[in-house]
């Protein structure tokens, strides 16, 4: 009778202990299924609204749906003739068309307004019923960049396929901070290369190897796997890790591995990941290339 007990308490034991590891199972699939859906919102109300990134040139930049400007937007119910960047030197200026009603984020309409470029390279945006605009700088060159809230890639675009969630993926690293931040050049796209900060590195353990990823700032981590140009887009994917605020243990989670935005609109400027960020097995983990229909 006592061994029987003993038996029944074993049982009893295993059964929580499994209850408790289906439930942990079931909230981590769920907050990565969450995280994909937020992500996903996020390209609709950004980067799949994106319809043009043009070169500034010296003197006027026209752009509307009229095939006469610099930049022809051509969509349903953009205007012919938006405005004017006219650029001389350093100095940026932006003309709106008269009978346009241009507005800043503040509301306020203007005309004619000096355009001021800050520390990271970008000005304010400006705003047009359904379109958005501004300037971006990249490797000293101006772009403008404009968003339409009815670009039809928002539809098109579905989200992309995923790996199945997969907990093995689901890793315990090591942070090392550098004393001083990391400069280096790495690959981008619209300007070949670019500078870029790197704050640490990670440490960790997959199948009894030991690897590193360099880490950039607020925790951005890009990386490559055998896995890019057959499977997973050939640039490489993007994740973030929550970094402590000295050295210490962090959660790598290769679930969250997301595709660049260079993967779903040609209107994007994207870095790619350093030569010490390329792993030497395969992540079947995170986001494919592959488009979900």
């Amino acid at each position: 009778m006592k061994e029987l007990s003993s038996l029944i308490l074993v049982l009893v034991l295993c059964s929580c202990t499994n209850t408790n590891q289906l439930k942990k199972d079931i909230n981590y699939f769920s907050e990565v299924n969450d995280y994909f859906k937020t992500l996903n919102d996020e390209r609709k109300s950004n980067y799949l609204q994106l319809i043009a990134l043009y070169p500034l040139k010296e003197g006027s930049n026209t752009f509307g749906k009229d095939s006469l400007n610099d930049l022809t937007l051509d969509f349903d119910l953009i205007p012919n003739y938006i405005g004017n960047f006219y650029k001389k030197g350093k100095y940026l200026e932006f003309q709106s068309t008269k009978d346009l009603q241009v507005q800043t984020i503040k509301d306020s309409i203007i005309l004619n307004m000096p355009i001021k470029i800050d520390v990271h390279g970008n000005s304010i945006k400006l705003f047009h019923q359904n379109l958005t605009w501004k300037i971006i700088t990249k490797s000293k060159q101006q772009y403008l960049r404009v968003w339409y809230k009815n670009n039809p890639a928002i539809l098109d675009f579905d989200d992309f396929l995923r790996y199945p969630i997969n907990t093995d993926f689901l890793l315990k690293a090591q942070f090392t901070k550098y004393k001083k931040e990391k400069r280096e050049i790495v690959k981008a796209k619209i300007d070949g290369q670019r500078m870029t900060n790197f704050i640490g590195y990670v440490s960790f353990i997959f199948k009894d190897k030991g690897y590193t990823l360099e880490v950039g700032e607020n925790g951005f981590l890009m990386l490559g796997d055998l896995t890019n140009s057959a499977l997973t887009y050939g640039g490489g994917r993007y994740m973030y890790i929550a970094v402590p605020e000295n050295n210490g243990n962090v959660d790598l989670d290769f679930n969250k591995l997301y595709n660049p935005p260079c993967s779903y609109s040609i209107f994007t400027t994207c870095l790619f990941p350093p030569s010490q960020n390329q792993l030497s097995f395969s992540i079947l983990a995170g986001e494919q290339i592959i488009v979900k229909k």
